[in-house]
């Protein structure tokens, strides 16, 4: 798929999904799986190991970050897989975040209301249903091993016995 279909699958799910969570009085929690689902579309994605790709491009200024992310990464390597990639992903992030969090903290304290570990959980989990639905959409399932294109695919006998 292309970039503009992922988002366009992601950002329907998350309407159809958090819409729905909101109608039935879940208005705080949508919002945190919104902003997560949203975080997890247009900023953080596997396709960020690519040169050109709409997520860089969102990042504007800042899309330098990711450069050295993609030199490391081969497109549709570890990138593209259902724990790791994403949490290597949030962890590459955090390498540049971090120092940024410590000197402000140097200056001003940095503290987080109780309840902001609720919304930074719902919207963990809303990252994490982004990169699951990427991937999804790629063809790439859990549980079947890659094939040698790199997709993970049911092999012929597989689907056979289906």
């Amino acid at each position: 798929m292309h970039g503009y279909q992922h988002t366009a699958v992601n950002m329907t799910c998350t309407a159809l999904g958090c819409g729905a969570l909101a109608l039935f009085g879940y208005p705080q929690s949508a919002t945190a799986l919104a902003a997560g689902l949203a975080f997890g579309t247009l900023l953080v994605t596997p396709d960020l190991d690519l040169h050109l790709n709409d997520a860089r491009r969102n990042w504007g200024p800042l899309r330098f970050i990711w450069v050295p992310y993609a030199a490391l990464s081969k497109h549709r390597g570890m990138s593209h897989t259902f724990l790791a990639g994403p949490t290597i992903r949030l962890l590459y992030l955090a390498l540049w975040v971090a120092p940024i969090v410590w000197l402000v903290s140097r200056f001003q304290p940095l503290t987080l209301p109780e309840t902001s570990w609720r919304f930074l959980a719902l919207a963990g989990i809303g990252y994490f249903f982004a990169q699951w639905l990427h991937l999804l959409c790629d063809g790439i399932y859990p549980d079947l091993p890659r094939s040698p294109s790199g997709n993970r695919r049911p092999s012929k006998a597989r689907a056979r016995r289906s």
